[in-house]
């Protein structure tokens, strides 16, 4: 499967566009966590549903691009399903919610599937396919992983927004990346890459 390729600064586009098609002055406001479900529900009207998606864990998100059926683990069965599913569903790993140490995670996941909508769309339709994330929090092995992987980074740490807290807080005796990725409620790790594409670090 091949798709467009996106260089750097068109998914930086993207991302700004992502925000202001939710709030079109969102990125004049004060750094702040972007509000992803809201993005995802009010903005592109996709639907967010949660389950267990497999048994070990390891797939956190997996995005609908078109009716049909998927997979899922039921653990009162201890096996898996086949459930229904419609186009613009983002299902996600409900054990991400189990754990406040995980919200990060989750809403790296949840703008990485809004990723995949956005821009790889076109190329699941008619493959009976799910565009599936395995680890949020890592760049993806291939070209559309890294693409959505790098597009949910830019929407959930916009390049303006962390500029300005960066500036504002690293003559504070704190730990930026530390600051910074409680400020935009992700973890530790998106935050130090981001920072670290941005040259701010």
């Amino acid at each position: 499967m091949t798709g467009n390729y996106y260089s750097v600064n068109t998914l930086e586009n993207i991302a700004r566009n992502t925000i202001k098609q939710y709030d079109e002055y969102f990125l004049n406001f004060e750094p702040q966590a972007i509000p992803i479900e809201r993005i995802i529900e009010d903005a592109y009207g996709l639907n967010i549903d949660f389950m267990r998606l497999t048994i070990a864990g390891n797939e956190l998100g997996r995005m609908v691009c078109e009716n049909g059926y998927s997979t899922r683990f039921a653990p009162d069965k201890d096996d898996y399903e086949l459930v229904k599913v419609t186009e613009g569903t983002m299902l996600i790993e409900s054990r991400l919610l189990e754990k406040p140490q995980y919200h990060g995670r989750y809403r790296f996941t949840l703008a990485h599937e809004l990723a995949h909508w956005i821009i790889h769309k076109h190329l699941f339709k008619g493959t009976s396919t799910a565009a599936a994330h395995y680890k949020s929090d890592v760049r993806g092995l291939n070209t559309i992983e890294w693409q959505a992987d790098y597009l949910a980074a830019a929407i959930l740490m916009p390049a303006g927004l962390v500029k300005r807290a960066f500036h504002r807080v690293r003559n504070e005796k704190v730990d930026i990346i530390k600051k910074l990725a409680e400020i935009f409620e992700v973890s530790k790790q998106a935050m130090r890459i981001r920072l670290e594409e941005l040259g701010l670090i």
